[in-house]
């Protein structure tokens, strides 16, 4: 009902005009424009067969709280193309015989409707939801329990595209981003270990791995958006299974994050007999932990010494 979907609410409550339109556009456009439903009746006219000749209330009108439209739909009936025994029958037989067949009319004009509009169940932009399963079987795709349906559509709209570029950077990027939400930066010809210098780097798991010889051209990077400290491991674990699923076969690659810089709190320099509780109100340092100097004092010492 109405009052239960807010997106409909928004919708003025006005009958739009229907009359003239097939039984699937008058549909399409009840539901567009006012999210109304339409309740449909079929009468013998020389109208256009499976049009609408009528509609309730008129075009303008306020709807109902249900939002519903009644509307006559144009036919022909079916007795006439009946052997002529039949329509040759006497008249109250004939419109008994009439009326059964109208029964029947009714019924098939759902099939006439699905098959004017069919194209749309391929489209993943409109189909409706109950569809979209079956859709991405064509491709190949499952879709897990968890995502959205604006996500499903999005992802049934990509998956060509996303074959194409298979073993690409851009396609990386575009499968991190429609099944993991990562936003990352791919890259190529980028190795951040650069290996064992003695004296220079030899920090095991930090600025060296242990691990075959790579060749510079066939890796990448794969750079996350996050803190190291930030990413979860149910996370940490779906891009690396992307990224094994969409890279070459013969290619290396690296996970790396956001380098952050440590925080400190400002605090004085050690002042005996003002502030001496080293780690809560002084700190011991080199040059690059040591924070802007705020005593009065020491800005004088300072600027005196220079003079």
């Amino acid at each position: 009902m109405a009052e239960n979907n807010p997106a409909v609410e928004a919708l003025p409550a006005i009958a739009p005009p229907l009359i003239g339109l097939s039984i699937g556009a008058a549909r399409r456009m009840a539901k567009k424009r006012a999210g109304a439903r339409l309740e449909i009746k079929m009468v013998d006219s020389e109208e256009k067969a499976l049009h609408v000749v009528r509609q309730i209330p008129a075009e303008g009108d306020e709807l109902n709280d249900k939002r519903i439209i009644k509307v006559e739909i144009a036919t022909r009936a079916w007795i006439q193309y009946m052997p002529g025994i039949y329509q040759d029958a006497d008249e109250e037989n004939a419109d008994f015989l009439q009326r059964f067949l109208l029964i029947s009319q009714h019924l098939t004009s759902g099939i006439e409707e699905r098959l004017e509009f069919l194209h749309e169940f391929f489209d993943p932009r409109i189909t409706p939801e109950k569809y979209l399963p079956w859709l991405a079987s064509w491709l190949a795709m499952p879709l897990l329990e968890g995502w959205s349906e604006e996500k499903r559509r999005e992802i049934i709209q990509r998956v060509p595209e996303l074959y194409r570029l298979r073993g690409t950077a851009a396609g990386m990027k575009l499968a991190l981003r429609l099944f993991a939400d990562v936003k990352a930066d791919i890259q190529e010809g980028n190795w951040p270990y650069p290996g064992m210098v003695i004296g220079k780097t030899a920090t095991i798991g930090k600025d060296t791995t242990l691990s075959p010889p790579v060749f510079i051209s066939q890796c990448f990077t794969v750079k996350l958006p996050d803190s190291k400290n930030e990413v979860t491991r149910e996370r940490l674990r779906t891009v690396h299974a992307l990224v094994e699923t969409e890279k070459p076969a013969h290619a290396h690659y690296a996970v790396v994050f956001e380098a952050t810089e440590p925080t400190y709190e400002p605090v004085p320099f050690l002042h005996v007999g003002k502030a001496a509780r080293v780690g809560v109100d002084t700190r011991i340092g080199g040059q690059q932990d040591i924070p802007p100097v705020v005593d009065e004092e020491l800005q004088q010492l300072k600027m005196g010494k220079r003079t």
